[in-house]
């Protein structure tokens, strides 16, 4: 039997698995983040290479009898990004057939099984992405938090947090999401809070850690934290609803995913059903068949029966992710 390793690697952990032709996991491994973008390059790459490292020692598989490796990393978007997955591989000693997407294309594959369908992933970051029965993709968001991400845990931290201020600073009634706010970050008042962030301690990935506590206050009856939540689930119906427009995918039946930690609140989730019915009546909301390290894997078997091992992500394989339109395609005058 040969094999192929899948990762999936995101801010907050890197999951890989090391695959059997029947898709069957002989071993898995977990590091931490692989997000450059939190961690910094060099952590990245070592956690990438840990993870894979630990799945092979559990799966008792050496690296000559991989296939191939396939990467599917959070904050992979552009030729600039190459350094951190090629510092892993490097780690590794690795000489074989490697493929690089983002983290979105593994989600999706574990979704789908690699056919139609749509995920939508909201955990640190935000993004989506689809595919009709033409073989064409399109692509939403993942732009990070200086330009993006919305529906993410990030940004539902960060309105949760604003609205909090608002709250101590007299703009705003108070609600439970003030006193969250202090258990989160140990702060007592706003200009604490200031001295926390002017330290450099309240970092992306802090700050998309208050999610949960808006997820616990609306769970609590926040009406504050509800509407941080449904405009949450707004921005990823925008996103699916945005792929199933520029796809023509209306009437077709396929699957929908949801993946991260953001669809854990029922708050998100609730409002984001009716959404899906309306932009896509023929849809499924559905379950993923496989985690996206399986699916990673699975890309990777994929990819390399029909001999297109280039990037997706970057426009080198065989299909494109297209994810933007160009100025002139707006029809602005």
């Amino acid at each position: 039997m040969r094999y192929v390793v899948g990762v999936d690697g995101g801010g907050t952990k890197t999951a890989a698995a090391v695959v059997g032709d029947d898709l069957g996991v002989i071993g898995s491994g977990a590091a931490g983040p692989s997000n450059y973008r939190s961690v910094g390059m060099e952590a990245s790459g070592s956690n990438i290479a840990q993870a894979i490292t630990h799945a092979l020692a559990q799966s008792q598989v050496t690296l000559d009898e991989l296939d191939a490796i396939c990467l599917c990393l959070a904050g992979f978007d552009t030729d600039l990004d190459l350094p951190v997955p090629q510092r892993a591989i490097a780690l590794l000693g690795y000489k074989g057939p490697v493929i690089f997407e983002n983290d979105v294309v593994g989600a999706w594959a574990g979704v789908t099984g690699g056919e139609a369908g749509i995920v939508a992933i909201a955990g640190t970051g935000a993004t989506a992405l689809g595919m009709n029965a033409r073989g064409e993709f399109w692509r939403t968001d993942g732009w990070d938090y200086v330009l993006g991400d919305a529906g993410s845990g990030y940004r539902i931290g960060l309105e949760g947090i604003h609205e909090a201020m608002k709250m101590l600073d007299g703009r705003r009634p108070p609600t439970r999401l003030a006193r969250e706010m202090a258990e989160c970050y140990g702060i007592d008042d706003a200009p604490a809070m200031r001295r926390l962030a002017d330290s450099g301690a309240l970092g992306k990935l802090r700050i998309a850690d208050f999610a949960r506590h808006v997820s616990d206050a609306a769970d609590a009856g926040d009406p504050v934290a509800r509407e941080i939540l449904a405009r949450a689930a707004n921005d990823i119906g925008e996103s699916i609803e945005a792929i199933v427009r520029r796809l023509d995918m209306r009437n077709d039946a396929f699957p929908i995913g949801i993946v991260g930690s953001v669809f854990k609140s029922r708050w998100t989730l609730d409002p984001l059903r009716p959404r899906i019915a309306t932009v896509a009546p023929l849809a499924t909301l559905a379950a993923p068949l496989y985690p996206p390290e399986v699916g990673a894997a699975l890309t990777a078997r994929r990819r390399l029966t029909n001999q297109d091992i280039g990037s997706w992500t970057l426009g080198l394989g065989k299909r494109q992710i297209r994810r933007s339109l160009k100025i002139s395609e707006l029809g602005l005058e």
